[in-house]
């Protein structure tokens, strides 16, 4: 995982609390909004955030632990998560195996009421295990723009943006099959992915009529 990350919106940085290694991940300031006003809206957005990672932990989900909650710093302090972004493990000759474990994944997101709101290849940690298993674990991370929802079309849009940062960055290893037929074996995935046709089909009309 780098840990110096410049993003459009938080700087994650190592660190340490109480001796154990962390991540802090600061959120960009916006210089065009009133200073009261953003102010209000990062403190807003840091709790939103730490109650999404409060209840994915909750729910069993493989989450950093969170440490911290700083609004005046703007600042969330985290476990640091073994492994490797999964941008870079997709890149491995056996990159392939990582996507039904991605699919179910994002299928048990959804499944406890939250949208990711940014599920691409570098908010998710790949780590193998030490008994040799290929497949490895994967964890999630960066729930910035994440919401506690149940509704489709959101987990639709979840499922898009996994589905082009894929084919933006791994076209090679034709990701859409394995990845939805692992979130199909959710039983409540039918409604999202009907959403997610549905989306699609209004993206060919719109860019036919471009």
């Amino acid at each position: 995982m780098a840990l110096n990350y410049r993003g459009a919106e938080a700087v994650v940085t190592a660190c340490e609390w109480h001796g154990q290694p962390a991540i802090e991940k600061r959120r960009n300031p916006r210089s065009y909004r009133h200073p009261d006003l953003e102010v209000r809206l990062v403190a807003e957005r840091l709790r939103a955030e730490a109650r999404l990672l409060e209840r994915a932990s909750e729910a069993g989900l493989p989450v950093p632990l969170l440490y911290a909650v700083d609004p005046t710093a703007a600042t969330l302090v985290m476990t640091q998560l073994p492994g490797d972004l999964l941008e870079h493990a997709l890149r491995a000759p056996n990159g392939a195996v990582w996507l039904p474990l991605l699919g179910e994944l994002l299928a048990r997101i959804h499944a406890v009421g939250i949208i990711h709101g940014d599920p691409t290849t570098s908010n998710f940690i790949a780590r193998g295990t030490s008994d040799g298993d290929a497949l490895g674990h994967l964890s999630v991370i960066d729930f910035g723009l994440g919401a506690a929802s149940d509704d489709d079309e959101q987990r639709a849009t979840d499922l898009r943006v996994l589905l082009e940062s894929l084919e933006a960055h791994h076209s090679e290893l034709n990701a859409r099959e394995p990845l939805l037929a692992a979130y199909r074996e959710w039983n409540c995935s039918a409604g999202a992915l009907e959403r997610l046709a549905a989306l699609e089909q209004r993206g060919r009309y719109n860019l036919v009529r471009g």
